[in-house]
C-alpha cells in the first residue's frame, strides 16, 4: 500500500451560492475571477497563488494582533472551536500572561492531557467572557 498522503477534496460551491457570491463582487474582482476561470492567466498561476497566500498570512496576522489586544490580563475566557488540540475546545480559564504570539491561560480544572492546567493558545482561539 502506498504511503502517499491523500489531500482533502475541495468542495465545489453550490450553484446558488456561487451566483450570490459573483453578484457581490466588484467589477475588477469579477473580471479577475473570469480570467482565472477561463485559463487566460494559467502561466501566472504560481505567482498569483504565492501572492494570495502571502496576503492571506498578512491579514491573518493582523487579525491575530487585534485579537491579542482585545484579551486583557486576568480576563475570563473560553477556548473556542478553532483551538488545537481539540480537547481544549470549550474549556474555560483565566488569562495569566502572554508568551510571544500566544495567550497563557490557567484552566479552571485539569482537562485532557493538560496536567498543569496552564495552556498557551493563539489569540484567535480565545473568546473573552468577562473581566477577571
Amino acid at each position: 500500500m502506498s504511503r502517499k498522503r491523500r489531500s482533502r477534496p475541495v468542495p465545489e460551491p453550490a450553484p446558488e451560492s456561487a451566483s450570490a457570491l459573483e453578484s457581490a463582487l466588484t467589477p475588477d474582482v469579477a473580471s479577475m475571477v473570469g480570467l482565472i476561470t477561463a485559463g487566460a492567466v494559467d502561466a501566472h498561476l504560481p505567482l498569483l497563488t504565492r501572492t494570495i497566500q502571502q496576503r492571506h498570512r498578512q491579514v491573518r496576522e493582523k487579525d491575530a494582533q487585534r485579537a491579542m489586544a482585545a484579551v486583557p490580563l486576568g480576563a475570563r475566557v473560553r477556548i473556542n472551536r478553532t483551538a488545537v488540540p481539540q480537547y481544549l475546545r470549550g474549556t474555560t480559564g483565566t488569562v495569566t500572561g502572554f508568551t510571544g504570539r500566544k495567550v497563557e491561560i490557567l484552566l479552571d480544572r485539569s482537562h485532557g492531557r493538560c496536567g498543569s492546567c496552564l495552556v498557551r493558545v493563539g489569540p484567535l482561539s480565545v473568546d473573552v467572557l468577562g473581566p477577571g
